[in-house]
């Protein structure tokens, strides 16, 4: 006898809730309308005011993701402008902090990030491992991992064919 109390009192809640439901889809947004039930209705606003702010902070995420996204696509189609295939008889330009630090790759055979950093007096390693990189990419260094350091080596073989144009300096 309780169950079926406690059965006709949750399917009088559902058929209550229903009723919200319906006319707040008919009245839009405005739970105030809504009779009877009055703390229903202020659940089901406080629910949908809940839904707008995620929404919209869940758009804010998207456009900014989507933002770093095309900065990212961008990016990499400058750094295919850089890649050169390995052919015979390419020009490659650089500029002139590009070409020294080719230079200090020839002269000490390996360098990693820190070497160029210390020669170049940068503040930080970001700039030096850029530019590294980019010289890999065009096929001028060769990359290798010893451990947590990544070094970069000159293989004078590779650079055979290779017309390096940088400015005067």
């Amino acid at each position: 006898m309780v169950k079926m109390a406690k059965n006709s009192k949750m399917e009088q809640e559902i058929q209550d809730l229903k009723k919200v439901v319906e006319k707040l889809s008919k009245a839009g947004n405005a739970v105030e309308e809504v009779e009877g039930n009055s703390g229903v209705s202020a659940l089901v606003k406080y629910m949908l005011d809940e839904n707008a702010k995620r929404d919209k902070v869940l758009r804010g995420i998207f456009d900014r993701l989507k933002r770093l996204e095309e900065e990212l696509t961008s990016m990499e189609e400058v750094d295919r402008g850089m890649e050169v295939p390995m052919g015979t008889n390419r020009e490659i330009p650089l500029s002139n902090l590009d070409s020294k630090i080719l230079e200090i790759a020839q002269a000490k055979g390996m360098v990693c990030a820190d070497d160029i950093k210390g020669q170049m007096n940068y503040k930080g390693r970001n700039a030096a491992c850029a530019r590294l990189n980019r010289l890999h990419r065009a096929g001028l260094l060769d990359r290798i991992q010893l451990g947590h350091k990544v070094y970069f080596k000159y293989d004078a073989g590779k650079t055979t064919n290779t017309l390096i144009i940088s400015p005067p300096q």
